[in-house]
């Protein structure tokens, strides 16, 4: 084969505007932007070999005042002289900017870096201004960006704001501290006794930052950013103090990571070598995770928590729900949700991994999240979800030995029994919600009394939203002696308008921005005013429906729901969305996903707010009703209900298990379809009651928490299928009203199990 030869074009060019503005899209946001400052100030300390207890850094946050405008700033005690300025710091896209004036061998890798994020943070989320304020060795430099712009430069030019002396380092300090109205004297001690000694500081402070609004904005900020991957090395290697407004925050303390205590029987983490060959799951081919000038195998560590990571949306383990990707040169690299692991199984939710590798290093991306795609990447991601089934089922295997054998087969009887007393039961229940005659006069709305109203009363079918979401909690009025009357005039209140607010014309809430609030309803004169009842409004990246296809008869309901990936990678249900029907004479949907069948025919549901729209939309097939609705024709009448550890589902190969911390009732996506409940015997109550010598399968208490259990599906079931009799009633205001018939739901059942409740005879009136 002939050599190739050719001659470079030395032409070449890059046009730098547009690619400087690409490289910086991960950090158009104050959350993933301000933890790259603090990451440079890390690794400054890391650079110098300074011992940890003078490894100080203060983010200062001062709000607008009539005086001064909005500013953020950050501080180190390091310093920087005009050759790094123009050597590293200035150069977009260095790779060794981090480590190149590094002292011996230290750790600066476990930082990473690509010589962008601080940069482009300062050039996009400021609206006047951002400078580096840098002294040392008593020689300084202000350098600086006007907004919008990413070209930096002395301030004001190079010859008064370049290499100038600074004959008084703490002094230079309190006045750019004092610049934000904070006193150098308040800050903790640690802080004072560094700055005492100092020779040398880095101030970097943006002034007017962008989409800062609200008087939650900072306390948003900080939640979201102690749990920001690009903290983790920062939090762990230096001592991080906040002062907002001039006061210290958290008494004063410095950021710390939220705990996460492992489950009790496993509290050492997992740890595997990570094959020198894998597989990549698309190709088939063979990939090898480590070099010839590698020796060194990368493992794998899984670690359990004892509470459920998934929930809390963003609290102290959500976080951390991930598998993080580390490596010795550049730290940690990535990371990816645990929920993209395929692992079917709800143990997953209660681990979290970290992933050593070097030979991923390659494949980290600028803003150093999900890793890029590559046979290496797939194998590696495939592997490391084998490993979490397999402790999976190994965990599912040890919860599973918790049942008493001797136990099982009276449990499952019992609950077969059970099983065709709810569907009978659930016949004759839902006959009486169509039928005709009495039960159907008795049912009958009649209009609510006019009177003097003496408290209001809101409820909220979910308490997250997306941005730009309209929506209408339910509002009644009671008078003095407690009964429901007429509604007064009333308006909304919101303790954050720029995160929701009522609109006076529809009436209804209207979301503007991510934060939290607190909804009410008051009368006209401000006199009566309702419960308050939170609301989250959420920035959200994807949105899937499920299910993708629903059948359903004209005049029934079903829910469809929509999995929404939050900010941060989590996953959240229960978020008030806009949903749009291709056709909304065929179906209506509420804005908590709940479908109406119309009338005969199809029609494609969208679920959308300002920022996000459903990959796929939702298919509806509304059905001709067969004999006018009755409940034993319809698709949610007669459910399966299944006890965990116990049954096996149809198409399953083993029964589910479920932990302590889940619902005493389940239901998971698959089982949407196939018409499954689950009754969770790992929830305390049902192990209380089954477990324990003083009670039993064969014991009352048993029998009164499975049956309620039994209950709480059918209830749930006959509020998202029972229409009301008035037929346009949307789904929000049905389960509004929902509390009669379900105390009356309730009330029948027990009725027809006293002979089963008193004795355990299998047997009802």
């Amino acid at each position: 084969m002939a050599t190739f030869e050719y001659t470079p074009d030395s032409e070449i060019a890059i046009h730098r505007l547009g690619a400087i503005r690409h490289m910086c899209r991960p950090f158009l946001s104050h959350e993933n932007g301000l933890p790259e400052l603090v990451k440079n100030a890390a690794a400054a300390y890391l650079r110098e070999n300074r011992p940890e207890k003078e490894r100080i850094i203060v983010l200062t946050f001062t709000a607008k005042t009539r005086s001064k405008p909005a500013m953020i700033g950050c501080l180190d005690f390091v310093g920087m002289t005009t050759e790094q300025i123009e050597r590293d710091f200035r150069n977009w896209a260095d790779p060794d900017a981090a480590t190149r004036s590094s002292k011996g061998k230290v750790r600066v890798g476990e930082l990473g870096g690509h010589g962008n994020g601080g940069k482009c943070y300062l050039t996009q989320m400021f609206q006047d201004h951002a400078m580096l304020y840098t002294a040392r060795n008593t020689r300084g430099s202000k350098y600086g960006v006007s907004g919008g712009s990413v070209v930096f430069g002395y301030v004001p030019n190079r010859r008064f704001g370049r290499d100038f002396e600074v004959d008084n380092v703490p002094r230079a300090v309190k006045n750019a501290l004092g610049d934000m109205g904070i006193a150098a004297d308040s800050l903790p001690k640690m802080v004072r006794d560094t700055l005492r000694t100092a020779s040398g500081f880095t101030f970097v402070c943006g002034v007017k930052p962008k989409d800062w609004v609200g008087r939650k904005v900072v306390e948003n900020l900080l939640q979201n950013l102690v749990v920001h991957h690009q903290m983790t090395t920062p939090i762990q290697l230096c001592s991080v103090y906040v002062v907002v407004n001039g006061r210290l925050h958290n008494e004063g303390k410095p950021l710390m990571f939220p705990s996460i205590e492992p489950m009790p029987d496993h509290s050492q983490p997992r740890m595997l070598p990570v094959p020198a060959r894998l597989t990549d799951p698309v190709s088939r081919q063979t990939v090898y995770t480590t070099t010839e000038d590698q020796s060194e195998a990368g493992r794998l560590e899984i670690r359990t928590s004892e509470k459920n990571m998934r929930l809390g949306r963003g609290g102290p383990r959500q976080w951390r729900h991930t598998v993080d990707f580390h490596t010795n040169a550049s730290g940690i690299i990535g990371r990816t949700s645990m929920l993209k692991l395929d692992a079917d199984s709800s143990y997953r939710d209660y681990l979290y991994c970290d992933c050593y590798l070097d030979g991923l290093d390659a494949y980290q991306q600028n803003e150093r999240r999900d890793l890029a795609e590559s046979p290496l990447t797939r194998a590696v991601e495939s592997w490391i979800s084998g490993q979490v089934r397999a402790y999976c089922r190994e965990l599912e295997a040890a919860e599973k030995q918790k049942i008493r054998a001797q136990d099982r087969d009276q449990l499952s009887r019992i609950n077969e029994w059970l099983d065709q007393w709810k569907n009978q039961f659930m016949s004759e229940l839902m006959q009486g919600f169509y039928g005709t005659g009495e039960d159907q006069a008795s049912r009958e709305r009649r209009s609510l009394p006019i009177g003097t109203p003496a408290s209001i009363q809101i409820v909220c079918t979910n308490d997250l939203a997306g941005v730009g979401v309209y929506f209408r909690p339910k509002v009644k009025f009671f008078d003095a002696q407690g009964r429901r009357i007429r509604p007064a005039p009333y308006k909304w209140s919101s303790t954050d308008n720029n995160v929701a607010m009522g609109d006076e014309d529809l009436m209804q809430i209207q979301t503007f921005s991510p934060g939290k609030t607190t909804l009410s309803a008051m009368t006209m004169d401000g006199k009566l005013k309702s419960n308050e009842i939170p609301l989250e409004v959420v920035r959200i990246q994807t949105i899937r429906v499920v299910p993708q296809e629903v059948t359903l008869p004209v005049g029934s309901r079903c829910r469809l729901e929509a999995i929404c990936t939050l900010a941060k990678g989590a996953e959240a249900t229960g978020v008030n969305l806009t949903w749009l029907e291709d056709d909304s004479s065929v179906a209506r949907v509420s804005s908590s996903g709940m479908v109406y069948g119309a009338s005969v025919g199809q029609t494609k549901v969208t679920a959308v707010d300002d920022s996000c729209r459903s990959d796929e939309p939702a298919l509806v097939r509304v059905t001709a009703s067969k004999d006018s609705g009755k409940g034993e024709h319809r698709g949610k009448a007669k459910p399966m209900i299944l006890i965990s550890e116990i049954d096996t589902a149809p198409e399953d190969q083993e029964p589910a298990v479920f932990r302590q911390d889940e619902p005493p009732v389940m239901q998971r996506v698959k089982d949407v379809e196939r018409n499954i409940w689950w009754i969770n015997l790992a929830s305390p109550f049902a192990r209380l009651y089954f477990n324990d010598s003083r009670y039993g399968v064969e014991s009352e208490a048993w029998r009164m928490y499975h049956i309620e259990r039994y209950i709480d599906i059918i209830v749930e079931i006959c509020l998202a299928n029972a229409p009301d009799s008035d037929e346009t009633l949307d789904f929000d205001t049905w389960v509004f009203r929902s509390g009669e018939i379900e105390a009356d739901i309730r009330k029948r059942a027990i009725e027809s199990l006293v002979p089963f409740i008193k004795t355990g005879e299998l047997s009802y009136r």
